[in-house]
This record gives C-alpha cells, structure tokens and sequence, in this order.
C-alpha cells in the first residue's frame, strides 16, 4: 500500500560519514563533524518519485517574506524589488518551475547583498536550501541549510528557535533518505526533546511538531518499528485536525498513511475505517488528483480481506480517475491493485 507522502528509501547505499555514537556529544557538536569533513558526499540516489509532499497541503510552518525579513507592511514598497523577486521564486515553487526559481532566488540574493540586507540574504539561502530539498538535491539541500543554521546562529538566534529546529528538521530528514539511520534518529528526537519543552501553542509551534512526529513516524516505519510509527503517526494526524480540521486535505493524506500504517501492524479494521474515512473526504474536495491512491488502496485491502468484487470496484474506480487526473500514482497503484485481484 501507498502512503502518499512519503519519498521512498533511497536504492544505492552510502557510508555513514557521521555517527558513530559518542552520548557525551550533543546534536550540534555530532552536526559539527558533519562541517569539518574534509571530503564532500557525491550521492548518485534514485528515488521511487511518489509525492509526500505539496505546497497547498503541506502543515510545515510558513513564515511570511515580511516577516521573516524583519519588514513591516508599509516598508514593502521600499523593498518591493526584493520582495516581488522573493514573492515570484516562491511562486514558482509550487509550479514546480523549479529553474526559474532558482534563477530569480540568485537575483534575490544578489539585490539582497547590494542592500546589505543581512535577512534577506538569509532568506535567500533558506528558500534555496528548500528549492534543492524540494527537488531531492541532498547534498546542495544540506550545504545550504548549514549555511542558513551558521548565519542565524551569528544573529543571536538561539537553539530552540523555531528556525532552528525546523531547520534540524530538514537535516534530520536528509539524513533519513540517506540511510544515515543514527544520525537521523538522534535528529528526529532533539527535535522533539526541544518542542516538548516549548509551553506555546501557537500554529506555527504546533504546526512544526506534527511534521516532527509525522517524519518521525515515517523514518520508523522505514526501520520496521510499526507499533512506535503508528504512535507518532496519531499524534500527527490530532495535531493537523486541530490546526486545519478535519476535512483538510491534509487531514485526509495523513488518514490515509494510518490506514496503510495500520494494516502493516496488522489492524485491518482501522486500516479500513482510515481508509474509508480518507476517501469521503476526497470526495468532496476540489482537487482529487490524489484520491486514486486512497481508492486503490481500500481496493487492495478488500482483496486481502477476501472481499473480491468489492476490490475490484475501487480498482477500476481507481484506475479511471488517475487517467482524468492525469495521475501516474493513481493509475500505478490501481495497477498494483489489479495485479492483487489475479493472484
């Protein structure tokens, strides 16, 4: 089954270059030995392209451009060069014109430099780091990142920072798809150990912490720990319906991750309830190009239940909206579901 947000491992193997676990180092001094190697990785990784992850969905914490630069709305005009620069490169993002926005976030940056505008500068190199982290790009994503941690870190910014930890976030992650499984686990859980202690409950907080423990989920399950995964998953899950409710698009792709996660703990019932209650709310929304693979999904976990013709119902269901929504994910998972039906 298909949890839909979740970049598969990656195939090739590479050496851990960094963990080797010393418990008197804290994350950051284990991060610095990451800084000082000598000899950078040149990662050859292929990747199963399964989406996990969009704009329009997504509950990572957004940070305003004038926010995040220190401007305030009548300082816009003032800066509109930057801004509307900064503002198109986003844009492009999530057209996945992802040249161009890397063509626009170089000008960005060098309007940033002219003005010596050192957040902007910053927010230059975040919004790079998340260019090449969107496009899989590991090593730049990583570079980029620990530029961005090392300028905040000048600025005064503390440890716990939200910046900061969602920054260790993305690191974290990197190390995840790289198989580095130490130092992603021992990221993933300063992470957590650092929002635990935050008493605020604001969006951005709780935002943060819910992809926390659904990257967190994910990178367990990876390890084959489902119990544990499945612990963290329902914490993401509460967190997203508290913050964007239930019928969120988000909502529903975390619903149908339970329900995937579930059947791998063995839960056909909850696996199912998951599932179905994901798919009810596909319905209803505008954009449906994901919810063949919620449809495929139940499919297969029909069939596996013995349930035959309901199965292949949602196959073909399944198999029909991917070729209207011209959803290689759907039609590949309604494939898959058809494959269960003949053997």
């Amino acid at each position: 089954m298909l949890r839909l947000r979740n970049i598969s491992k990656i195939l090739l193997k590479f050496p851990n270059l960094l963990f080797r676990t010393n418990p008197k180092l804290t994350y950051y001094k284990i991060l610095a030995l990451r800084l000082i190697q000598s000899k950078p990785l040149h990662l050859h990784h292929t990747f199963k392209k399964y989406n996990i992850y969009h704009p329009k969905t997504s509950i990572l914490i957004s940070i305003s451009i004038l926010g995040w630069l220190g401007f305030k709305d009548d300082d816009e005009e003032k800066e509109s060069e930057l801004i509307l620069t900064l503002k198109r490169a986003v844009l492009c993002t999530q057209r996945e014109q992802y040249d161009t926005a890397e063509q626009l976030l170089h000008i960005a940056l060098k309007i940033a430099q002219e003005q010596q505008n050192n957040q902007g500068i910053i927010y230059c190199y975040d919004l790079m780091a998340n260019l090449a982290f969107t496009q899989q790009q590991l090593n730049k994503s990583e570079r980029l990142f620990i530029d961005v941690m090392r300028m905040l870190f000048t600025n005064g910014i503390a440890e716990d920072d939200l910046k900061i930890i969602h920054i260790s976030l993305k690191l974290a992650r990197i190390a995840h798809l790289r198989e580095e499984n130490e130092r992603a686990c021992l990221g993933y859980q300063w992470c957590l150990e650092q929002m635990n202690k935050k008493k605020e409950n604001d969006e951005d907080t709780l935002g943060l912490l819910g992809v926390i423990h659904d990257w967190y989920s994910q990178f367990l399950l990876d390890r084959g720990d489902v119990k544990e995964s499945l612990v963290h998953l329902k914490q993401a899950y509460k967190i997203c319906c508290d913050i964007k409710g239930k019928d969120d698009p988000q909502s529903m792709l975390l619903l149908n991750d339970l329900g995937t996660t579930g059947w791998k703990a063995g839960d056909l019932e909850y696996a199912e309830l998951c599932l179905s209650e994901a798919i009810s709310i596909g319905r209803n929304l505008e954009d449906q190009s994901h919810l063949g693979v919620l449809i495929a999904n139940l499919g297969v976990l029909y069939i596996h239940k013995g349930f035959k013709e309901m199965g292949k119902k949602y196959c073909k269901e399944a198999w029909q909206l991917g070729k209207q929504h011209d959803n290689q994910e759907s039609m590949e998972q309604a494939n898959y579901c058809f494959l269960q039906l003949k053997s």
